[in-house]
């Protein structure tokens, strides 16, 4: 049973690296975890060119809180399993492991948006732990502590951003529905 799941990590991860995409990934999963707060910013009636503003500056920050997160993940690989590389590098060849971030658009689903977004932020991490096997022969223990510290930055810096602009959008929101009935 564990070498049967053993053996299907490892054939996803000789996958995920035959797709390389690199860093130009990061924009477009910045990008759909934006337009998941779209249906808050049309429902606050904000203008188009306010609505534009506040996706392409959510995208930006979303795409930097990943790309802080690569740049963790390269750090912690040199340090613990002693392999130079540039951190430009790393993202090329660890970028593709975002492509579940481009589905984050479904977030904006009601009712289920939590374990939407929880089940693909941990497939993402799923992949950077294949793709540390795949690429850099790193087993899986040891790949879950060099990339765990930049996924728990990833994760507090996004959801900063969704506590403090996302979440007045929806508060505002809140109010005048109330404020209707």
């Amino acid at each position: 049973m564990l070498q049967s799941i053993s053996a299907g990590l490892a054939g996803m991860g000789e996958l995920l690296v035959e797709l390389d995409v690199g860093v130009g990934l990061l924009v477009g999963v910045g990008a759909s975890m934006s337009a998941s707060h779209l249906f808050a910013l049309l429902a606050n009636r904000l203008r188009p060119r306010q609505i534009l503003f506040h996706m392409v500056v959510d995208a930006l920050v979303l795409s930097l809180a990943f790309l802080i997160g690569i740049v963790s993940h390269s750090l912690m690989l040199t340090l613990v399993a002693g392999v130079p590389l540039q951190p430009i590098t790393f993202g090329n060849r660890m970028g593709v492991a975002l492509w579940p971030g481009l589905f984050y658009v479904l977030v904006a689903a009601p009712y289920i948006s939590d374990l939407i977004a929880v089940t693909l932020l941990a497939w993402v991490h799923l992949n950077v732990l294949v793709l540390l096997q795949a690429v850099y022969g790193v087993p899986l223990e040891k790949g879950l502590v060099i990339s765990l510290p930049g996924y728990v930055l990833s994760l507090i810096l996004i959801g900063l951003l969704f506590a403090q602009r996302w979440r007045a959008s929806y508060n505002t929101l809140a109010r005048e529905v109330a404020s209707l009935s």
